[in-house]
């Protein structure tokens, strides 16, 4: 379950972080856009990690199905800032 979460924050982090990245591309704000860039892998770290250790497929499913939630969560944070 620890994974799973940690899985979910991940996610939902690096989605308001390509969105950020995106955002600062658009404003042609080098600086920022180069953070968002360097710091994306970063947070996508614990995925490729736990992904890797994940012995079956149901495991694998779990995790990006913990994901894909962390992004959805992502993606409407993003949405509410941005259509505010």
């Amino acid at each position: 379950m620890g994974r799973h979460i940690i899985i979910f924050f991940s996610a939902l982090f690096l989605e308001i972080g390509s969105t950020m990245y995106i955002n600062s591309v658009a404003d042609k704000a080098m600086i920022s856009t180069m953070f968002w860039a360097f710091l994306g892998p970063f947070i996508a770290l614990p995925f490729a990690g736990f992904v890797a250790d994940a012995k079956t497929w149901l495991e694998r499913f779990y995790l990006a199905l913990s994901s894909s939630i962390g992004y959805t969560v992502g993606a409407l944070i993003s949405m509410y800032f941005i259509l505010k």
